[in-house]
């Protein structure tokens, strides 16, 4: 093991379940990540931030199956063949980032680094709350015109944003994107979000829910609420695998693996609950109101990893 087997105090247990609980709220808002939760945490725990990223990578990944049973029920999903080119291209470059994570003094750096990153993570959810449907359709509205060939005049530009946001709304089962499936454009989106979910997988241990959504949405037109659901299922996909190249690098090149059962079995307990609860309620939620919650939570961790950090 990584660590030591730790005899964790009863306000640790309540820290854990707690920090647990407001993952499993975070992920159900549009599927982002627990990163900035639990990654601090577990790093005032430990002090090791290989194993506060796989630690995180496997709770994204319980937290995400449970969450997404409630989309599977209403089949707010579809899985298609060409969205498989996303996520062998992140799988590979998740491969790769692992690897160089823990070969090069990259690895030795992340310990203030990650902390930091939080703590700016934290400022943008005090900011703007957590990203909801409609911040997500602008989002996606956004990049598509600047993606998709646009009309030179008003009425081709209104009758684009027309049916994209037709296309947002829809609960058909037909999903037809505006990118041409094998055009120039298609394969460039594709690399670039496939590159983007392993850097950020495999380098942060994130397992890039909200980025699916947006390829899902952009390149492949999916409809909002089956890309997140779809979104659900790929995350758990890329979670699993950068949790298991965590370990197969941790025991080939640290000789240990990166796991600790105690810390992960209570936050998953806070994450299950949380999680099942939440993806039922999730619309009947201020998204600002718990985001900016969370956003002081990230932000305290993060601060006070960062001065644990240095002291040490």
């Amino acid at each position: 093991m990584c660590v030591l087997i730790l005899a964790l105090e009863i306000y640790q247990i309540v820290i854990l379940i707690s920090i647990g609980a407001l993952v499993g709220i975070s992920i159900s808002f549009i599927g982002q990540t627990g990163l900035g939760i639990v990654l601090p945490i577990i790093l005032l725990f430990t002090g090791d931030v290989f194993l506060a990223i796989a630690i995180n990578l496997l709770n994204d990944l319980i937290t995400s199956t449970t969450v997404s049973i409630g989309y599977l029920r209403k089949r707010e999903f579809k899985i298609r063949s060409d969205i498989f080119i996303i996520i062998i291209i992140g799988i590979v470059t998740t491969f790769f980032g692992v690897y160089i994570l823990m070969t090069t003094p990259l690895g030795s750096i992340y310990g203030w680094f990650i902390p930091i990153f939080i703590m700016c993570l934290g400022i943008v959810f005090l900011k703007r709350g957590f990203p909801t449907y409609e911040s997500v359709k602008t989002m996606a509205q956004n990049i598509a015109r600047k993606t998709v060939k646009k009309g030179r005049n008003e009425e081709e530009r209104a009758e684009i944003n027309k049916k994209f946001t037709e296309q947002l709304v829809s609960g058909s089962d037909s999903i037809k994107g505006f990118i041409s499936r094998g055009s120039r454009m298609y394969y460039i989106l594709a690399i670039g979000f496939g590159l983007f979910i392993g850097i950020n997988s495999g380098l942060f241990g994130a397992s890039s829910g909200l980025v699916f959504v947006l390829a899902l949405v952009i390149i492949y037109g999916y409809p909002l609420k089956k890309g997140v659901g779809t979104a659900l299922i790929l995350s758990i996909i890329i979670s699993l695998c950068t949790f298991s190249f965590y370990q197969i690098f941790g025991l080939t090149i640290e000789g240990h693996l990166f796991f600790n059962f105690e810390l992960s079995f209570y936050l998953a307990i806070g994450s299950i609950i949380s999680g099942s609860i939440a993806s039922t309620y999730v619309q009947k939620l201020s998204a600002k109101t718990m985001g900016r919650a969370v956003g002081l939570v990230i932000f305290v961790l993060g601060g006070l990893s960062l001065t644990f950090y240095f002291i040490t």
